[in-house]
């Protein structure tokens, strides 16, 4: 039963409270006096779809609010108890309409959604304008009526359950079978694909390689320049650095014989002179590895430009061309299976629909 009613800045509707006393309440007055806007509070605390024009003019939002009492052994106290509310405490809905369209609602003080408010009070009061009656002209009313009067919602709600069980499993069949018509298509984009990425032989890491081994050989007499340059500074030309070292060491070792706390200096210019020479070795060696190959540029070049060409096409990086070529494999496989999928989607709908068929003919027969 509502017990009471309070609206604030709701269409015409400034401040009002009204209470209910038990029984027969009736408002009465006349036409625009706010009777119609008083039902329409009611139906918006009952789940109806709110909107900011129904604010009053220069507020910023409605409040509508509403105490229900609730019959402890009714289908809704159970509905209640299992949402977290005491119905002991009755049932008080609060919804706040507001000009940014972000409205709230509450149920017993505490935040709620419209679905968990629009279960609680599916039943909890029923409107009727003077053209409700027709709604029993119209078929699935009557079929309903007729089924909650058999006992039969619970037989009715596992029919609509069976039924929405096979309703996905249709739409996936459909999809594996269209896929499935257009499968010798994408089987062939597929494997197109996989043969160019295999006969690329792509190794990780090759575009970064190639790409240095490029820059040395467009720059290779500048390289053989430098280094030759170098390794004639530190050693080949007359007075070079590890001449000059070893002149340096020879003087020291003959001053340590007058103060031996010189001994060590010279032991590190000795090592100087080692390290020296290792690095003139080293150059050496890199001097020699040093190309400049046009042929081999172009070779480079061209390999660089295919890897390229791959990465625009497959992602953007060697990574994404590998990830790729997995990602066919795994599409491979799964068009290779689709034919077993479907048979087991066929076998899995048959049972179902001989399951929904039972179910629906005894709903039927009852």
């Amino acid at each position: 039963m509502l017990q009471e009613l309070s609206i604030r800045n709701f269409a015409i509707i400034d401040d009002l409270h009204i209470h209910f006393s038990n029984g027969l309440t009736i408002l009465t007055g006349e036409t625009g006096a706010g009777k119609s806007i008083i039902i329409d509070a009611v139906n918006l605390l009952l789940g109806s779809r709110a909107s900011s024009r129904l604010i009053r003019t220069g507020a910023e939002t409605a409040e509508l609010e509403a105490l229900f009492e609730v019959d402890p052994k009714s289908n809704i106290a159970e509905i209640m108890e299992s949402n977290g509310y005491n119905s002991a405490e009755g049932l008080l809905i609060r919804r706040i309409i507001s000009r940014n369209e972000r409205h709230r609602i509450y149920i017993n003080g505490r935040i709620a959604t419209i679905q968990v408010l629009t279960l609680i009070t599916e039943n909890l009061a029923s409107i009727s304008g003077q053209y409700e009656h027709q709604r029993l002209l119209k078929d699935h009313q009557q079929l309903f009526i007729l089924d909650q009067f058999g006992g039969l919602l619970s037989l009715r709600k596992k029919v609509f359950n069976d039924f929405n069980e096979i309703v996905p499993l249709i739409q996936e069949l459909k999809a594996l079978k269209t896929k499935e018509g257009r499968q010798s298509e994408h089987v062939e984009l597929l494997q197109f694909q996989k043969k160019e990425i295999l006969d690329a032989s792509i190794t990780a890491g090759e575009d970064s390689t190639l790409e240095q081994e490029r820059i040395r050989l467009k720059h290779g007499e500048a390289l053989y320049r430098a280094v030759y340059g170098s390794i004639e500074a530190l050693y080949g030309e007359p007075g070079a650095i590890v001449e000059r070292l070893g002149e340096i060491k020879k003087e020291l070792e003959k001053a340590c014989q007058i103060d031996p706390s010189l001994c060590s200096e010279t032991e590190r210019i000795s090592d100087t002179t080692l390290r020296v020479e290792d690095s003139v070795d080293a150059l050496r060696s890199y001097l020699k590895n040093i190309e400049v190959d046009d042929q081999r540029l172009e070779t480079v070049e061209a390999r660089l430009d295919k890897l390229q060409k791959l990465k625009r096409k497959y992602g953007g990086s060697l990574d994404a061309v590998f990830q790729h070529f997995e990602s066919i494999e795994h599409g491979l496989l799964g068009i290779e299976n689709i034919t077993e999928t479907i048979d087991e989607i066929e076998a899995e709908l048959s049972k179902k629909h001989l399951t929904l068929t039972a179910t629906a003919q005894k709903l039927s027969e009852k």
